[in-house]
């Protein structure tokens, strides 16, 4: 079935995406050259010829074949204007060797040049029209010249010779005028039409991905009011708990346990206001934006270690900036969370690490600029890669902190046009957190 497929997919004229002009000529080079495959063979299946002669047509008509399968391949590959002119050159000059055998005004080839004009226009384009126009004109006139003077055969008939290339020349201007104008008015409709349909296709496109933006949103939505009702109640139920052990504590007199339930209450508000905090903050991430300016990755870097600066110190962490990191476009108050959440996520996981260190630098890859950094923590599992970007997703637990953290950096990369993923080969391996950027080149 696949080798079906291959074929009838040859067989069919090519497509060239929005090229419409090439991709009319190749339909058109199609058909003529089937057509004229097809002829080829019915004349010599059916054709009668002395039998003495078979072979010598099976000799002509076979290389003529293959050479016609070759000029269909060469089209599927893309070369329709090469073909194009090759078989226009083809049918000029067999039209002009027709001519020079049998210069006769009732000889059909002299009214075979309209072929050629006519191939000429729809399979190239009008302008080669006109000058295959002039090119058949100045051919015709020379073979009469040439038959007057007996290097060919002349005219045996009273009409002179320069009257019938006169009302020739006439035949083919005309011809070529009126063919001209109707292939510049197929042209300019094909080139209306193609706007047209490109403006449906975008219209059509802004449409898909607007709709694709409205699902993801809506998903996105689903799960948030999720991890919000999940997260949320939590500490509430703490709260509700310790509520009720408080009444006992203060009934039994037991102050030492009345202080440590209130305790635990203060740490379930305090976890409480530090998921609004940044819940509110997420959903700011967007919306409300900073004015976009450009500014160098390094003060970016420097600001966020400087913000990050207890934890660095508390855990003995090495940091390595790479010099002359470029300058970005964006909101640097965002840009700098993205930076203090990764630094800050990286010294959060060092693990036992007896020589934590942090790297951050950047690396041109396909015309792009990959911002990282790299820890030499407890890694992450391939498997946990996506998640740890979702919305209070964490992997450890009892670790410290809400799970907002790389959600936040994530939204605030997608908004600036960029991506962010994370690299590691898993457990004790460290991690690679790599983002994209628009940079000033």
């Amino acid at each position: 079935m696949s080798l079906l497929r291959k074929a009838v997919r040859w067989i069919a004229p090519p497509v060239f995406g929005e090229d419409e002009d090439k991709t009319r000529a190749a339909i058109l080079l199609n058909i003529i050259l089937w057509i004229t495959m097809a002829a080829t063979l019915f004349y010599n299946i059916v054709a009668p010829i002395d039998p003495a002669m078979e072979r010598q047509r099976l000799v002509i008509a076979v290389p003529f074949l293959l050479t016609l399968l070759v000029f269909k391949q060469l089209v599927n590959w893309g070369h329709v204007k090469a073909i194009g002119g090759l078989i226009v050159f083809a049918i000029w000059l067999l039209v002009t060797i027709a001519m020079a055998l049998n210069p006769q005004e009732n000889n059909p080839a002299f009214m075979g040049y309209v072929v050629v004009i006519v191939c000429a226009g729809l399979i190239l384009n009008w302008r080669a029209s006109i000058l295959w126009s002039f090119v058949s004109i100045f051919t015709s006139g020379l073979i009469l010249i040439l038959g007057q003077k007996d290097i060919l055969p002349a005219s045996n008939q009273d009409i002179p010779a320069s009257s019938l290339w006169i009302a020739q020349t006439i035949y083919l201007l005309t011809s070529t005028i009126l063919l001209s104008l109707a292939i510049r008015k197929i042209d300019e409709a094909l080139a209306r039409a193609q706007r047209e349909l490109n403006k449906r296709k975008r219209v059509e496109a802004e449409r898909e991905k607007i709709i694709h933006e409205l699902e993801a949103k809506n998903a996105e939505l689903e799960r948030f009011t999720y991890t919000v009702s999940h997260d949320l109640k939590s500490p509430l139920i703490t709260i509700s708990g310790f509520v009720g052990l408080l009444e006992l504590d203060a009934k039994s007199g037991n102050m030492e346990k009345f202080k440590v339930d209130m305790q635990r209450i203060n740490e379930a508000v305090e976890k409480m206001r530090r998921l609004l905090n940044e819940l509110l903050e997420l959903s700011r991430i967007g919306r409300l934006v900073n004015p976009p300016s450009e500014t160098s990755f390094a003060k970016i870097t420097e600001e966020a270690l400087t913000l990050t600066r207890g934890r660095l110190m508390a855990g003995n962490i090495t940091v390595n900036v790479q010099p002359d990191l470029p300058v970005v476009s964006g909101d640097r108050p965002r840009l700098v969370e993205v930076m203090q959440n990764l630094i800050d996520n990286a010294a959060k996981f060092m693990g036992d690490q007896p020589a934590p260190q942090i790297d951050i630098g950047v690396q041109k890859k396909n015309n792009e600029h990959i911002f990282f950094v790299r820890d030499n923590g407890i890694g992450i599992q391939p498997a946990h890669h996506e998640k740890v970007f979702g919305l209070f997703d964490k992997l450890d637990a009892q670790s410290e902190g809400t799970g907002v953290g790389l959600a936040l950096a994530k939204r605030i990369v997608e908004v600036h046009g960029g991506r962010i993923w994370v690299e590691s080969e898993g457990k004790g391996k460290g991690s690679r957190f790599c983002f994209t950027l628009p940079v000033k080149e």
